[in-house]
């Protein structure tokens, strides 16, 4: 059975899934996603992931008309089309066809759910080799914080990563404070103490890590 695709109102065969030419994430990387874990049929943690969306839609303009509910019922649409209760899903909101007036244009919305892929055993027995990146994270980047589709400077960073035979890639701000990796937030451990760096510096508020400095502060950590 063909894979199935939420795509702006409807599912859809992924085959047959299209969006215009002139969709501004397409053409200029004007869009949000987010990536989330399924367990047992139910999306982890989905009110922070929606949280984050909607935050970043109304800091960045991503201008829609999609509410909580309607992509939530998305989502399980999804993933009951594809018959799958442990997936990885992702959710893409863009700013829509340039080709429309400001007035016309609906903001393109998709979801896909695959089979979950869980990293290798050993990378939680023996850990990973991670790199410093040679690029920097600029707090002036209107962008930065916020998890967008213009995504390439960190897959260039995490493919030189890999070409060292490398997990990951750390990233540093402009005044080399550290910051996150290229698709992690970063924690280290010194003297049983957690740390990691604030929001404010900016980094992504990603909803794992919102979940780790929980359980830290509930156990004192």
């Amino acid at each position: 059975m063909p894979e199935k695709v939420f795509l702006n109102s409807k599912l859809v065969d992924i085959d047959k899934a299209c969006i215009s030419v002139t969709d501004s994430g397409f053409l200029y990387g004007a869009g949000l996603f987010e990536t989330m874990r399924s367990y047992n049929g139910v999306v982890f943690s989905l009110k922070d992931h929606l949280d984050r969306l909607f935050f970043s839609a109304r800091a960045l303009s991503i201008n829609h008309t999609y509410d909580r509910k309607y992509i939530t019922d998305a989502i399980y649409k999804v993933l009951r089309a594809n018959k799958l209760t442990d997936a990885r899903m992702r959710l893409t909101l863009t700013n829509g066809p340039m080709s429309q007036s400001d007035e016309q244009r609906k903001a393109t919305l998709l979801i896909t759910a695959t089979k979950l892929q869980p990293y290798p055993a050993e990378y939680y027995k023996k850990g990973v080799l991670v790199v410093l990146c040679p690029f920097r994270q600029n707090a002036g980047e209107p962008a930065c914080g916020h998890k967008t589709t213009s995504y390439f400077s960190r897959m260039i960073a995490l493919n030189r990563a890999h070409q060292k035979r490398a997990a990951e890639a750390l990233w540093f701000t402009t005044d080399n404070r550290l910051a996150e990796g290229s698709i992690s937030n970063v924690f280290l451990v010194k003297d049983s103490v957690l740390y990691t760096a604030p929001i404010e510096t900016p980094v992504l508020a990603g909803v794992a890590r919102k979940t780790v400095c929980q359980i830290a502060l509930k156990n004192s950590i």
